[in-house]
């Protein structure tokens, strides 16, 4: 027993400290904002050191619970401190819907590290409603 502590000490210190490095890639809190039925996911960077991608993950608000993220799309890295966005194009039909979006940071051994939630409401355009109403009527 006193070797297996001694063996998954250090594993869980290396845990820890990587935990703590990751967070450090996004600067800040990302912001989402509702425009024309489509929502802007922001967010900058202070270091990208072995960052293979940003993945975004958006999740439906009831009531003030957050339910299950599902991604909704990647953004391949630019280089530290410039600006990303990410427009998610597929809330059209959920007008007065609240939203929350992460961004996951996957670095290259494919480990990753999610950024802070932020949440937005979805006011969407008549005619991104009407036209998704029509489609579904020749489905």
């Amino acid at each position: 027993m006193k070797n297996l502590a001694t063996l998954i000490l250090p594993l869980l210190l290396l845990v820890l400290i990587v935990g703590t490095l990751d967070a450090t890639v996004i600067k800040d809190k990302p912001t989402a904002s509702s425009s024309n039925g489509n929502v802007y996911v922001s967010w900058s960077t202070i270091s990208e050191s072995n960052v293979l991608r940003f993945e975004v993950f958006r999740a439906q608000v009831i009531k003030n619970v957050i339910g299950d993220f599902a991604k909704v799309g990647s953004v391949d890295p630019q280089g530290p401190g410039r600006p990303y966005e990410f427009i998610d194009k597929n809330v059209f039909k959920t007008t007065g819907s609240v939203f929350a979006y992460k961004v996951r940071v996957v670095f290259q051994d494919e480990t990753s590290s999610d950024s802070e939630v932020t949440t937005t409401a979805v006011l969407s355009s008549t005619f991104k409603q009407t036209w998704g109403s029509i489609k579904a009527l020749f489905r």
